[in-house]
């Protein structure tokens, strides 16, 4: 017999209390019922019954497999239900928050889903404000750092690398460092939502440094100490992704190339794993494999 149907057979008998009550819920015979609990006690070597002529009752190993069985059944459940949800049109509205560098790096991604779900209205906030999902209806947030919120569920995207850039103005009137030692005799930038602060984790060829920086200005959010660093007020440790135009047009330079040892991910934050939205679902699935894409290509 199909492993599954006496697993599902032995949950029903264990919930009924009776292979008889069992029997008649699922509409099979008394007997099938009894074959499959038996096939599955062979299967693990031991009893999940103990059974007397006026009951049923689960033994020691029973109640333990029973919880498993259900874990297993109810992951099949929500398989299966998003293979559905996936070959229906999608609809109503999905809550995106990003920050403006990762929109504006990644808005093809977006869109992209967007146009292939017509039906589906994506109302998306360019903030790098650490919404509260549950307060404010959010169905996902991309987030370039891990929550530390336990309720919160993350699901990682992609490495980001992060660099160390200067406007040209700033180099030419404070210098260029040329080593990460050298940071501590200027002016940094500080992003107060980095976990490492005033301690950047720096290298110099095969070597790992530490270094305390002197940061007379803090800001919470890449983008904007990106901003504060174009306008050259000092040294700024940013995301490679937010500052690649910044980069690519001149009004910031990187310093100490590869100088950086440490990296961030990119998170796709939902608030909770179960009972998520069709629409929820699939658009994490979209992201999911458009990083994948782009990692592999």
């Amino acid at each position: 017999m199909d492993r599954l149907q006496c697993m599902e057979g032995f949950v029903r008998v264990a919930e009924a209390g009776s292979f008889a009550e069992a029997a008649r819920r699922w509409g099979r015979s008394k007997a099938v019922m009894s074959k499959y609990v038996a096939q599955l006690e062979a299967q693990l070597a031991v009893r999940l019954f103990e059974r007397t002529t006026r009951t049923l009752a689960l033994t020691p190993a029973g109640e333990a497999h029973l919880a498993r069985c259900r874990e297993i059944l109810d992951l099949l459940d929500e398989a299966e239900a998003a293979v559905r949800d996936q070959r229906a049109r999608l609809d109503g509205t999905l809550r995106l928050t990003a920050p403006p560098g990762f929109l504006a790096e990644y808005l093809d991604v977006v869109t992209d889903f967007a146009r292939t779900h017509p039906d589906l209205t994506v109302d998306i906030d360019a903030s790098e404000r650490l919404v509260d999902l549950v307060a404010e209806r959010v169905d996902v947030a991309v987030r370039l750092t891990r929550p530390t919120d336990s309720s919160l569920i993350a699901r990682r995207l992609a490495p980001v690398r992060l660099l160390l850039v200067a406007s040209p103005e700033y180099l030419e009137a404070h210098g260029r460092p040329t080593g990460p030692e050298d940071l501590v005799d200027h002016r940094c930038i500080l992003d107060t939502a980095l976990s490492v602060r005033e301690r950047w984790p720096l290298r110099e060829g095969e070597r790992r440094v530490t270094v305390e920086v002197r940061a007379p200005l803090r800001i919470n959010g890449a983008g904007l100490v990106r901003d504060v660093a174009v306008r050259g007020l000092g040294i700024a440790l940013v995301p490679e992704l937010v500052v690649r135009e910044a980069l690519a047009d001149g009004t910031l330079e990187e310093v100490l190339v590869d100088g950086v040892d440490w990296s961030w991910s990119i998170w796709a934050v939902t608030p909770s794993r179960t009972h998520l939205p069709a629409r929820v679902r699939a658009f994490l699935d979209h992201l999911g494999a458009a990083f994948q894409q782009a990692a592999s290509g």
